[in-house]
């Protein structure tokens, strides 16, 4: 019973390491070293690295956009209309967060995304951030499928 309950352990441990290689190399392999621009209070500063666009189940998209210094994290809904849902910039000198999507809007022509708004002062700031992001989601990846029932009433 012991042996048996260990081979089910190690193929769970199996299945999941190996779940999180697809999704990182997914996520990674095929992004580009593109150019993202981004406008924070005024700032332009460009993020040239690792672009990556990836579906979510429930048809959100995920662009993020790193380098060595800089950060760049969007979450779009994608309805009638774009819908913003969260953004997130760490970059040189200037850093932001906002999940409020009254305050973002976006844009899509073709492949290109501009996004831009207001982000709220960070803890000790008294005003808040303008910003802008232009950058351009050449290879959209799904998620992989999640992996098959492992026959005992749970997922590996």
């Amino acid at each position: 019973m012991i042996a048996k309950s260990g081979l089910v352990a190690c193929r769970r441990a199996f299945r999941l390491a190996l779940l999180l290689v697809m999704l990182v190399g997914c996520s990674f392999e095929r992004g580009t070293a593109d150019v993202t621009t981004v406008v924070f209070d005024g700032q332009t500063q460009t993020i040239t690295g690792q672009l990556s666009c990836t579906a979510q189940p429930d048809g959100k998209l995920v662009i993020l956009a790193l380098d060595g210094q800089s950060t760049m994290r969007v979450l779009l809904r994608r309805e009638h209309q774009l819908v913003v849902e969260k953004v997130g910039l760490r970059l040189p000198g200037a850093k932001g967060f906002t999940d409020s999507s009254d305050e973002v809007w976006a844009t899509k022509v073709d492949d290109s995304y501009t996004i831009s708004g207001r982000m709220p002062p960070n803890p000790g700031e008294v005003a808040g951030h303008q910003f802008k992001i232009e950058t351009v989601c050449r290879n959209e990846v799904p998620l992989p499928p999640a992996p098959p029932d492992d026959g005992i009433g749970g997922r590996p």
